[in-house]
């Protein structure tokens, strides 16, 4: 049945290797540094469109409940995302750290050097650089992280697709990747 078919990922490839170079960037405590780093983890943690997430305002994020919500600017719908506890660490660090410095602002991806939000142009080019991946990249891992664990349905919601057939071609399951990983299986 295809709504129940699991995307065969291997959780240590890309998402692992991201999130653990991401979170040493994190570490130099330089506020741009770790700006970008929680951009990143809350791409591969939300799935959000790098559009939705530069938008992001501090009450966006329920440090609570460990929850980021906003507007889904492509459907127009409100989406709410669980974070991780490590996660929600980090953006609370991040958020002392701006404190500290003065350089706190509403949004939370506010670059203070040139007075605006950062661009989308600014967030993909250092991905592209420091990590190798687009957002969209990162978006399509986090969804088969996602499909592989609770199926393409609650894929296709986490993305905030109205149709699941949306999602399914959305996964890009390549024939060699699908031979490959049934080999493992089998």
């Amino acid at each position: 049945m295809l709504h129940n078919r699991l995307y065969l990922y291997k959780k240590n490839n890309m998402y692992s290797t991201i999130y653990k170079k991401a979170s040493n960037e994190f570490k130099s405590k330089k506020v741009n540094d770790m700006r970008f780093s929680i951009l990143v983890l809350l791409g591969l943690e939300s799935g959000a469109r790098v559009s939705d997430l530069l938008s992001l305002t501090w009450p966006n994020i329920d440090f609570n409940q460990n929850e980021v919500s906003y507007q889904n600017k492509k459907s127009k719908k409100n989406q709410s995302q669980c974070l991780s506890e490590n996660l929600i660490a980090k953006i609370k660090l991040f958020k002392e750290v701006c404190e500290l410095n003065g350089c706190l602002n509403d949004y939370i991806f506010f670059n203070e050097n040139k007075g605006t939000v950062m661009s989308r142009n600014t967030a993909t080019r250092r991905a592209n650089k420091e990590f190798g991946v687009s957002f969209h990249e990162l978006r399509r891992v986090a969804a088969k992280r996602v499909a592989n664990s609770k199926g393409v349905v609650m894929a296709s919601k986490y993305l905030g697709h109205s149709k699941v057939s949306t999602t399914d071609i959305y996964l890009k399951v390549s024939d060699s990747e699908y031979k490959n990983q049934m080999r493992d299986l089998f």
